[in-house]
C-alpha cells in the first residue's frame, strides 16, 4: 500500500515538473503587443493655418508625451509621419528634444512634410540628412533606410514603409518597386506572425482626396491579397482623420492628428491567440481642452476628423486562416458580373450557332441522301 502511495506521489511530482517546464517555455508577453501611435504633429514655430494650430504644436506634443508616459507596459511609441511642418534643423531639434522625454522606445516614419527633395530650398533638409539626424539621436532608428522591419517578439513582425519616398508627388503617396519587393518578401517569410505595417499614407482613404492618396494603390493591394490568411493591420496618418476599416484579414487604421482637431493619439493593444487576433483601439485626446476648442473652430468637418465611436474605441477580432467570401471591391465585383454576363451571352451564341450548324448538317445529309437515291430504291 505504501509503495502505491509513493508511486502516486512521484507521478504527481513528475506531472507538476513537466507542467512547470512547459510554462517556463511559454510567455503571455509573447502573445501581447502594446504601443502608442502619434501622427501629424507638424511641429513648428509659426502661426496657425486654417486647420492646423501650429502655434501650439510643441505644447500638444509635450502634453501627449506626458500622457503616454502614464500608460503602462508599452513596447514602443511610433510616429507615423509629418513629425515637423517644415524640415529645418530647428524644427527637428525641438521635436527630438521633446521625444527624448519619452519613457519608451520611439520609432519614426517619414511623411511628406519631413524632408524636402523636389528642389533645393534654403534651410530645408533632404531625406538623407534627416535620416542621419534621426539615427544619431535615436538608438532604435538604426536600419540605414527609411523603410525596415523588425520583430518586437517572436509572434509579431513590424514593417515600416516610406510612402513619401517620391517627393515629386509631395502630398500623394507611392510604394516604390524596391519597397513593393521588400513588402512581398517580408509577408512571404512571416506568414506565421501577426503583421503590423506602419506608413504615412492610407490605402483606404478616410475621405476622398485626389492629391493625398497612394497613386499605385492597386499594385499595393495586389501584394496584400496574396496573403488572405495572414492577420495584417496597417496604421497610417496624413488625412488628420480618425477611421478604422476592416476587410477580411486586413485592418486599415487611420490615426488622428495632434495639431488638428480632435488633437488625439491612439493606444493599441494586440493579443495573438491560436485561432484569432484581438485588436483593442483606445482613443486619447490631449489634456489641452482650450487648444482643442480653438482647433475645432478652425475646421469645417470636425465630425469626419473625429470619426464615429467605432473609429475611436473599439475591439476588432481577426480570425486566423479565414478567407472572406467577398474579398473584392465594389468595382471588382461589378467587373466580375459584367464578365460573367458576357461569358453567358457568348455561350448562348455559341450554342445557337452549334444548333444551327447541326440543323444545316442534317438538312444537307437528308438532301444528299435523297439525291443519291436510285430508281430501284424509289420502287
Amino acid at each position: 500500500m505504501k509503495n502505491k502511495i509513493l508511486k502516486f506521489i512521484l507521478l504527481g511530482l513528475c506531472a507538476l515538473f513537466i507542467q512547470n517546464r512547459a510554462l517556463a517555455d511559454f510567455s503571455f508577453n509573447d502573445m501581447e503587443l502594446k504601443f502608442a501611435q502619434v501622427s501629424d504633429i507638424h511641429l513648428a514655430n509659426q502661426g496657425d493655418t486654417t486647420f492646423k494650430v501650429l502655434s501650439h504644436s510643441k505644447e500638444l506634443l509635450n502634453a501627449a508625451i506626458l500622457d503616454i508616459n502614464k500608460l503602462k507596459n508599452l513596447d514602443f511609441v511610433i510616429f507615423t509621419g509629418d513629425m515637423v511642418d517644415e524640415p529645418t534643423k530647428e524644427s527637428y531639434r525641438d521635436f527630438l528634444t521633446s521625444v527624448s522625454n519619452l519613457n519608451y522606445p520611439s520609432i519614426f516614419v517619414f511623411g511628406n512634410h519631413d524632408s524636402y527633395g523636389k528642389e533645393d530650398r534654403e534651410g530645408f533638409l533632404d531625406k538623407n540628412t534627416v535620416l542621419s539626424i534621426l539615427e544619431r539621436s535615436n538608438p532604435f532608428q538604426n536600419y540605414g533606410k527609411a523603410y525596415f522591419a523588425f520583430s518586437p517578439n517572436p509572434e509579431y513582425r513590424v514593417i515600416v514603409l516610406d510612402t513619401a519616398e517620391n517627393m515629386e508627388e509631395y502630398s500623394n503617396g507611392v510604394l516604390s518597386e524596391q519597397q513593393a519587393a521588400f513588402l512581398d518578401n517580408e509577408l512571404q517569410n512571416n506568414t506565421d506572425k501577426v503583421i503590423l505595417i506602419f506608413q504615412h499614407h492610407p490605402l483606404i482613404e478616410p475621405f476622398r482626396s485626389a492629391d493625398h492618396k497612394i497613386i499605385n494603390n492597386d499594385e499595393y493591394m495586389a501584394i496584400l491579397k496574396k496573403y488572405p490568411k495572414v492577420p495584417i493591420a496597417i496604421f497610417t496618418g496624413h488625412y488628420h482623420a480618425t477611421k478604422i476599416v476592416t476587410r477580411g484579414n486586413l485592418i486599415h487604421a487611420a490615426c488622428p492628428s495632434l495639431v488638428t482637431y480632435p488633437n488625439a493619439f491612439r493606444e493599441v493593444k494586440v493579443t495573438n491567440f491560436n485561432d484569432r487576433v484581438i485588436f483593442n483601439f483606445i482613443f486619447h485626446e490631449t489634456t489641452l481642452k482650450d487648444v482643442q476648442s480653438l482647433s475645432k473652430s478652425g475646421v469645417i468637418a470636425s465630425a469626419v476628423l473625429q470619426g464615429l465611436p467605432s473609429d475611436r474605441n473599439v475591439e476588432i477580432v481577426v480570425r486566423k486562416g479565414y478567407v472572406p467570401k467577398n474579398e473584392f471591391s465594389k468595382k471588382e465585383i461589378k467587373e466580375k458580373k459584367i464578365k460573367e454576363k458576357l461569358k453567358r451571352q457568348e455561350e448562348k451564341i455559341q450554342k445557337k450557332e452549334e444548333k444551327a450548324k447541326e440543323k444545316a448538317r442534317k438538312k444537307a445529309e437528308k438532301k444528299n441522301k435523297k439525291a443519291n437515291k436510285t430508281p430501284k430504291d424509289e420502287e
